[in-house]
């Protein structure tokens, strides 16, 4: 066995130097294992901690300065989704060995013969299946002869999900490598009941055991942590506050800490996203028992007795004290309650509504019961009918579907009710050539009084078949129709216009009849008559005040049409008036009268009451709106799903296009392109684009844009050439069908054009006043992409620097990361790593998670490039300890020279290098290699191959396939052996560029281009 090497004087392996803060003597500990690992010594480790304390942090800081050691480290992490896949961890250890290729191939018989047999379950009371003493004996061997080479360390994440073949193998190892080099570290997270019981005992049993528990940081420990990232005076100020909040969770610490270094030096401590997320993160990872005990205490409030609790959660009663342990013991509570007070809500907001209008109905019972006030009890009725408003099936009352609707309420009769809902019109006149129009709408909203408005992305329905029109449009093209998705909508279409004269009497009805004729007029373009219309109606007198929320929808839908209401109020006024109404919220952010921070808070709260009800459509969907003009894809996504399962079929087609069509950009933005693809397609399945009015331009651009990301350029060129109607250049979806036009331009290698495109995107922003809000349309980030590809690195630079500089302080986490990506590749190596390391953390919360891994796998190789090989390998793993992040297109016969991508509309993402035009269907099936090719692979191999490289587990390749694991395993063993590779993440890297999409349909993660790659293009 190959010694170790010695040490220099300034040892690289200080503990201060590499291990996680505050873990410095379980650091220790490990490398002093190490080292009697190296004499010849083996031993087996055990670390143990709570949720969020660090293990596996800890643990992968130790593998990674082992290997620089000349370590042989076999890493493996266990999975919930793998527990029942026999011997899937020790292939997973097996798979990172240096094994001959004769070795390998008894490794893979073994394997495969050790899984056949440990499909037969063992029973409940043994820690292992029944594998062979034969199998158990040859992987032993396999792994003694490792260690006969050099030290080996097999660590082990998440050993508390492992399944239970891999465990006996574990067992039977370190009975026999107390006296080789093999070091064991085994970290499992701490649990209401052990999963293994005696394996447990009999891992305690070997004299060579050891426990290392990482237990909570205490406040000194915590002050380093702020000492080191936000200086001494902040430690000073904010530690003993920092502790309280986190209880020393290092996962929570960091996120704390990374709100401060957010948010800047306001001399008060933040608690913002990165807390509340990383809270909820430990929550729903700790035990289920424990995370339905917090959320009985976030009903009941930290005073509830257990007897209480118990009742409430149908738990024994001597379940709850390890519960409560547990939450404790992570820091997550403390006294008995949540640390910070939007824990509770926050949880709670996670649950489905059922479940939780369960959960409040039955405390209000037990509160009744045990005497509490007729407040309480009521209160929780009121939240429970709420809850169930929001997830009970669709009303049976007519006009359901209009475009304006609210959702019914809830009537004490225990059913669906909608009151003051009108009468729907039949169509009127049967010679289809009559150019008549009629009004089919129907009043739903709660409120009788209210004015009846028309969502923010309005899909008033053309009368194509009546009059043979298409709202302004030519014909669709037949190639394009053939993108959408579903079947054509069935029946004659009507456009919401105003009814036969004569036949309205009832002055309100008249008042709504007469301002939907005059949205009418701007919804297809027809701005001048909207205009003179508009001014005739206001010259009444007492009729101006009508037309209020009118000129709020006008001035995000023409915003140089008219002043801007929101704009009459100064900054201060203007943060503080309407934020509860999503309309007049959206036209404050326009005119910058809110800030964006405030502006996302505010328009979750409008989301919240719309989840239960009584929130017009306009509302929610300005809302949404908001939330994406703010840079804050993320939540507009997380709050997609709820909205669409509380609308359902209740609210019709034209609802649930407009949602989709959100949807739509809200993935594109966090390149999910996929999701995006599917959305858009859903958004016109439900409404044909000829329906759409000016509003088109939104689902075409996000549509065009998804295509070119994915390289299918030609499809991509479909939606762009569809026509649009007249007016379309005047409002937000004809700039984001500009940007999406620029995208499609720069992949195609027009350079010039997209650079143009972006520039008169920008001039459209700055004459409507909106250049503060980048994410509407990031022209400078585009506009910088195309210097890059004319070969003009300081122009870029210069545009990503006006970009940062224009974003202030704080906020606009996506668009930040974005800018500072083009910066790192405009400038020099110097400087390259630490923008990188910025941009990684930016993009990380902001959930873009296909930019996150394209800037992962820029930053390696700038680690790389710097001669760091040890962070190079930590930011590869980040990739794929991430299997959504793990996207590594396969290779072609010859590879494409890199060229640059296009950006999509609000998100500045493109395709994968070297992705070549062509028509497709929802999303592309990539070509099989050729044969031949990739070392001569088959075409079954090629496709295994590439699974694998994307991070997918042996199980869901079969699953994609239709293949068995068992074939799966055969197939990688030859792809291995024929590429000279012995782990997935070798065979990642050998792999390059597919064009056009996955074999699994998962769209590749686009590449961004060096300076240098586009100066060689």
């Amino acid at each position: 066995m190959s010694p170790l090497p010695v040490s220099p004087p300034h040892d690289p392996y200080d503990p201060s130097r590499t291990s996680p803060a505050g873990r410095e003597s379980e650091y220790r500990r490990l490398h002093h294992a190490l080292d009697r690992c190296a004499a010849g010594a083996g031993s087996v480790i055990v670390l143990h901690g709570s949720v969020g304390s660090g293990r596996s942090d800890l643990l992968y800081a130790f593998t990674d300065t082992a290997a620089e050691r000349g370590v042989q480290v076999l890493v493996g992490t266990g999975s919930p989704l793998e527990r029942e896949f026999p011997l899937g961890l020790a292939r997973q250890l097996l798979q990172g060995a240096d094994l001959a290729p004769e070795e390998a191939a008894t490794a893979e018989a073994l394997l495969a013969e050790g899984a056949a047999s440990g499909t037969v379950p063992a029973p409940s009371d043994r820690p292992a299946g029944r594998l062979t003493q034969r199998v158990l004996e040859g992987l032993f061997r396999l792994v003694r002869g490792l260690a006969e080479r050099a030290p080996v360390l097999i660590a082990v994440d998440d050993r508390q999900d492992a399944d239970p073949q891999s465990l006996e193998f574990l067992l039977y190892l370190v009975r026999r490598t107390r006296g080789t080099g093999v070091l064991t570290v085994l970290s499992s997270r701490e649990t209401m009941t052990p999963a293994h019981p005696l394996f447990e005992v009999e891992l305690a049993r070997q004299p060579h055991h050891q426990h290392i528990r990482l237990d909570l940081l205490g406040t000194d420990l915590v002050a380093e942590v702020l000492r080191t990232r936000l200086g001494a005076a902040a430690a000073e100020r904010h530690a003993a506050e920092a502790h309280t909040l986190t209880g020393g969770n290092p996962l929570l610490v960091h996120s704390l800490v990374g709100d401060q270094e957010r948010a800047g030096s306001p001399g008060t401590l933040v608690v913002g996203e990165g807390y509340r997320r990383g809270l909820m993160h430990c929550l729903h990872r700790i035990d289920p028992l424990a995370l339905h005990y917090a959320r009985g205490v976030a009903v009941l409030g930290p005073g509830a007795t257990p007897e209480l609790l118990a009742e409430l959660l149908l738990l024994a009663p001597d379940a709850l004290p390890r519960a409560l342990y547990l939450l404790h013991a992570a820091g997550l509570f403390r006294d008995g309650g949540f640390r910070h007070p939007t824990a509770a809500g926050d949880l709670l907001a996670a649950m489905r509504p059922l479940e939780l209008a369960a959960l409040h109905q039955r405390a209000g019972r037990l509160l009744r019961a045990a005497g509490a006030t007729a407040a309480t009890v009521d209160g929780h009725a009121r939240v429970a009918e709420g809850h169930l408003r929001s997830s009970l099936g669709p009303a049976p009352a007519a006009g359901a579907g209009d475009p304006g609707a609210v959702l019914p309420e809830f009537g004490g009769g225990g059913v669906w009710e909608v009151p003051g809902a009108g009468a729907t019109e039949d169509a009127a006149a049967e010679d289809a050539s009559a150019d008549v129009s009629v009004d089919v709408s129907v009043d739903v909203s709660v409120d009788v009084s209210a004015e009846d408005v028309v969502p923010v992305v309005e899909p008033v329905v053309a009368a194509a078949e009546a009059a043979g029109a298409t709202g302004g449009f030519g014909p669709v093209p037949a190639h394009a129709l053939q993108l959408w998705s579903g079947p054509a909508p069935t029946g004659p279409a009507v456009e919401c216009v105003p009814t036969l004269p004569g036949t309205v009497t009832d002055a309100d009805t008249a008042l709504r009849h007469e301002l939907k004729r005059l949205r009418h007029h701007f919804w297809h373009g027809r701005i001048e008559e909207g205009t003179a219309a508009l001014a005739r109606f206001e010259a009444v007198p007492g009729q101006a005040v009508h037309t209020e929320a009118l000129r709020h929808w006008l001035a995000y839908w023409y915003p140089a049409l008219l002043p801007n209401p929101a704009r009459r109020t100064g900054p201060h006024d203007g943060a503080t008036a309407d934020r509860g109404d999503g309309m007049r919220l959206l036209a404050a952010l326009l005119a910058g009268t809110v800030s964006p921070e405030d502006a996302v808070v505010h328009a979750e709260l409008v989301l919240r009451a719309g989840r239960l009800g009584g929130v017009r459509t306009e509302s929610l969907t300005a809302a949404l709106t908001v939330l994406l003009y703010a840079d804050r894809a993320d939540r507009a996504t997380h709050w997609c799903a709820p909205l669409a399962d509380r609308a359902g079929a209740r609210c019709g087609a034209h609802w649930n296009a407009l949602l989709a069509a959100l949807r739509a950009e809200a993935a594109l933005r966090q390149g999910d392109l996929r999701s995006a693809d599917e959305a858009g397609r859903a958004a016109f399945a439900h409404v044909r684009p000829e329906a759409w009015g000016v509003a088109v331009g939104l689902p075409l651009a996000t549509m065009a844009a998804a295509r070119t990301a994915l390289g299918l350029h030609q499809d991509a060129a479909h939606f762009l050439e569809l026509a649009t109607p007249a007016g379309l250049e005047h409002t937000p979806a004809g700039l984001h069908h500009r940007y999406a036009l620029a995208g499609h331009r720069l992949a195609l290698g027009r350079a010039e054009q997209a650079l143009a495109d972006y520039r008169a995107c920008g001039d459209t922003m700055a004459r409507w006043g909106v250049d503060h809000l980048p994410a509407i349309a990031p022209w400078r980030l585009g506009a910088a992409r195309a210097q890059l590809a004319l070969g003009r690195p300081g122009s870029a630079a210069a545009l990503a620097d006006q970009q940062l500089a224009r974003l202030g302080p704080v906020g606009h986490p996506r668009i930040r990361g974005l800018a500072l990506r083009i910066r790192a590749a405009a400038g020099g190596p110097a400087e390259r790593t630490e923008l990188l390391e910025r941009a990684v953390g930016l993009l990380e919360e902001a959930g873009a998670e296909s930019e996150l891994a394209a800037a992962l796998g820029e930053l390696s190789e700038a680690h790389q490039h710097d001669g760091d090989p040890g962070r190079a390998r930590r930011a590869d793993r980040r990739v794929r300890r991430a299997p959504a992040l793990a996207v590594v297109p396969l290779r072609t016969a010859a590879p494409a020279p890199v060229s640059l991508l296009p950006v999509s509309p609000l998100s500045a993402s493109g395709p994968a290098a070297g992705a070549v035009p062509g028509a497709g269907r929802p999303l592309p099936v990539a070509a099989p290699a050729p044969e031949g090719t990739a070392g001569g692979l088959s075409e079954a191999e090629g496709r295994v191959a590439e699974l694998a490289a994307r991070g997918l587990s042996n199980r869901d390749i079969a699953r994609k396939l239709y293949i068995t694991v068992s074939t799966v395993e055969q197939h990688l063993t030859r792809v291995y052996r024929k590429l000279g590779v012995r782990r997935r993440v070798d065979l990642a890297r050998l792999l390059g560029p597919v064009p056009s999409g996955a074999a699994d349909g998962t769209p590749p993660r686009p590449a961004f281009p060096r300076r240098a790659d586009l100066v060689a293009g």
